[in-house]
């Protein structure tokens, strides 16, 4: 059973959709987004290589790419699929991914099928400039917000949004016992952490701001994120980063300011430890 009990739920920002066909075999390798990408293959075949496995395409399936996800794309001569690019939101920063377990690929219902077209005749003229992703991956194009001619246009987004990304999540129980960060007030701390992940931030500092002892808020932050008070802020800032890294030209050092982290040489290592990959390494998969 699910209580949304934290009385906040996550937006949904629609980025890019369209339809596109391809003439030719295709493949790109470790591709990188800021945002949550959605495909309804219509036809052909292809894979993508994701997690250290290998998922084929098909006809009538529907596959989900969390955001800032390393994959790679093999697309055959002849595939046809819907895609749609968006951004995920919630008052907390809070990921989806950490809150829910979620499936890569599902079949696609009628409904499916309809919401796709739908959303895309709501919302028309939002294909990438280029379908390759080491073209398609730049700064103005990242950063490009939709603009909506009415509310009911928004409101109807938002929904089949919502809607189609709930249907990869798995009826598992929730990665995160959302009664107990509620109980001790744990959720604005979470948003605190987001809008000082700039700056140094203790356990001490948060375990007063929750009026719990430094042990015991300890204690509860861990059983509602799955993460000591330490790890989650390093997730936080690492998150920050690499979002920055692919979705600006902000230099190394003014990133660093902006996520809080100590000096040039820990924000390396630790990004490296993390992702496997050099800050520039990181930066240069977005094109």
């Amino acid at each position: 059973m699910y209580s949304d009990t934290t009385n906040d739920s996550f937006s949904f920002q629609l980025q890019n959709i369209a339809l596109l066909s391809f003439e030719k075999d295709e493949e790109y390798l470790d591709i990188l987004s800021p945002f949550t990408r959605v495909y309804l293959i219509k036809e052909g075949k292809g894979s993508i290589h994701i997690n250290d496995s290998t998922i084929s395409l098909e006809a009538g399936h529907i596959y989900l790419i969390p955001s800032l996800t390393s994959c790679s794309y093999f697309f055959q001569e002849g595939l046809s699929h819907y895609y749609i690019h968006f951004r995920i939101n919630h008052p907390s920063e809070v990921s989806p991914y950490v809150k829910f377990s979620v499936s890569n690929k599902i079949k696609a219902s009628e409904l499916d099928c309809f919401l796709f077209q739908r959303l895309m005749l709501i919302n028309p003229n939002l294909q990438l400039p280029h379908h390759d992703p080491n073209v398609y991956q730049k700064k103005l194009w990242l950063n490009k917000k939709v603009n909506f001619h009415s509310a009911s246009q928004y409101i109807e987004t938002s929904g089949i949004l919502s809607q189609l990304f709930s249907r990869f999540i798995e009826l598992t129980p929730e990665k995160n016992t959302s009664t107990t960060g509620t109980k001790y007030n744990i959720y604005p701390i979470l948003k605190h952490i987001q809008n000082n992940i700039n700056r140094e931030i203790r356990v001490e500092e948060l375990s007063e701001l929750a009026c719990l002892s430094k042990d015991h808020f300890s204690r509860i932050f861990k059983s509602t994120t799955c993460l000591s008070p330490g790890d989650y802020v390093l997730q936080k800032r690492l998150e920050r980063a690499k979002f920055l890294l692919l979705s600006t030209d902000l230099s190394q050092d003014e990133i660093i300011e902006k996520t809080g982290f100590n000096s040039k040489s820990y924000f390396c290592r630790i990004f490296k430890q993390y992702t496997g990959y050099s800050p520039n390494s990181y930066r240069k998969k977005r094109g």
